[in-house]
């Protein structure tokens, strides 16, 4: 992809049920990544282009609860962007997405969920040990299509919400832009398999917990979902 072109990519929110209320699943990436070193992140990756060719096969659409919307973004996060480059970046507006467009970016959100932590949401469950092989293999550049050929397993889409997207603005010609779909979904009862190669470090922490820690860490978008998980928009992500 080219610096002046906006890619397509999906962010995905793992939440919980905790004493301290919900909290959700953040990452940290390495200090050697090209892009955001050590930042605190949430799992997600650019699209590839046969998560469409699987869109097709998955039988459920997403729900969509769509509160992240660009103009609000952009607006919320108004004295951010002039710190960041001194002025108001310019507002694109983007056609909304189609119903193949949605379960395109909510395979790649479960497959990039699944190279990153492990974590998958299939049918029929698979053991630890499928999990981890087909992990390994999505990273060594294995297609999940054939994958799911091989372990006899079909994507599980039901638990997603989608809530809305976010393009990067223009923030110049070495910043990566990309169109990003946010999904929410409830954490499964499933064993971590952390790859080091992407992440650092991981927690779990209340919106307002992570909103406290060292503000450098968060890219703007990533503070504006946690600022919206905050306030009382949260009560209509999550039952």
């Amino acid at each position: 992809m080219r610096m002046d072109q906006v890619g397509r990519a999906a962010t995905v929110i793992l939440y919980r049920h905790h004493q301290e209320g919900h909290t959700v699943f953040m990452t940290q990436r390495p200090v050697h990544t090209q892009s955001f070193p050590g930042y605190w992140v949430f799992p997600g990756g650019k699209e590839h282009p046969e998560d469409e060719v699987i869109a097709t096969s998955v039988r459920q659409d997403p729900d969509l609860d769509l509160v992240v919307e660009q103009q609000q973004f952009q607006k919320a996060m108004s004295h951010d962007f002039i710190a960041l480059m001194g002025r108001l970046p310019s507002l694109e507006t983007r056609p909304p997405f189609k119903r193949l467009e949605w379960k395109t970016l909510m395979v790649t959100a479960l497959r990039e969920l699944w190279e990153e932590t492990g974590i998958a949401y299939t049918c029929p469950q698979l053991t630890p040990g499928d999990r981890l092989a087909i992990q390994q293999a999505l990273l060594e550049g294995r297609s999940l299509l054939h994958l799911m050929d091989r372990y006899h397993f079909e994507l599980e889409a039901d638990k997603l919400t989608a809530i809305g997207r976010i393009t990067t603005p223009d923030l110049g010609a070495k910043i990566r832009r990309f169109d990003t779909a946010f999904f929410m979904v409830p954490a499964p009862d499933q064993e971590f398999l952390i790859n080091a190669a992407e992440i650092q470090a991981t927690r779990w922490l209340t919106p307002k917990k992570a909103l406290e820690q060292d503000q450098s860490t968060l890219a703007i978008p990533t503070r504006y979902i946690l600022m919206e998980l905050e306030n009382t928009r949260w009560g209509e992500f999550v039952s």
